[in-house]
């Protein structure tokens, strides 16, 4: 397992400005839907993580605690205000169609995902992930199918979103 105090391991350096970017062609994104009529929600999340389905804690390696079920897929930590939309959001409705923008650079993989909800909604997801991360991902998303869970910092809730074709998630 990466030490995330360990710079070799930690992503940052590698994210931040690209991440910037990230959220300013969401921004941009955001406006051309809203422009063509639909609710745009955009989120900004304060982390992102690859879920593999390996455990995370000190108390699942040991087996002290094991989850109901194990989440895969990318957990998306944002602000409760924007989960409380979101969720509020797709309560009643469904994703019938997702955009996924994509670029690579510095071994990271930087995704803003369009969830779309008939003509009248558009959830604008950000993701990034490390390249040593996609054998993984891409076999949870073969074996098991692809989800983002987008959940408060509490995570007490969340909203998990399928998405039906993974492919769009691994440029070449």
């Amino acid at each position: 397992m990466n030490d995330p105090v360990d710079p070799e391991s930690n992503p940052f350096d590698r994210v931040v400005g690209h991440w910037e970017q990230v959220i300013e062609d969401m921004a941009a994104t955001a406006t051309q839907y809203r422009d063509d009529g639909r609710e745009a929600i955009e989120l900004h999340p304060g982390d992102v993580a690859v879920l593999t389905g390996e455990p995370r804690t000190l108390a699942e390696q040991t087996g002290e605690y094991e989850p109901e079920t194990r989440r895969l897929g990318f957990d998306v930590v944002v602000p409760g205000d924007e989960f409380r939309r979101v969720a509020d959001a797709l309560e009643d409705r469904t994703v019938d169609r997702s955009e996924v923008f994509r670029a690579t650079d510095d071994g990271m993989v930087f995704l803003l995902v369009a969830l779309e909800c008939g003509d009248d909604l558009a959830v604008l997801v950000p993701l990034y992930y490390d390249q040593t991360d996609r054998a993984d991902l891409s076999q949870v998303a073969a074996d098991h199918g692809l989800y983002s869970h987008i959940r408060p910092l509490t995570d007490d809730e969340v909203v998990t979103v399928t998405h039906e074709d993974p492919e769009p998630f691994f440029p070449e």
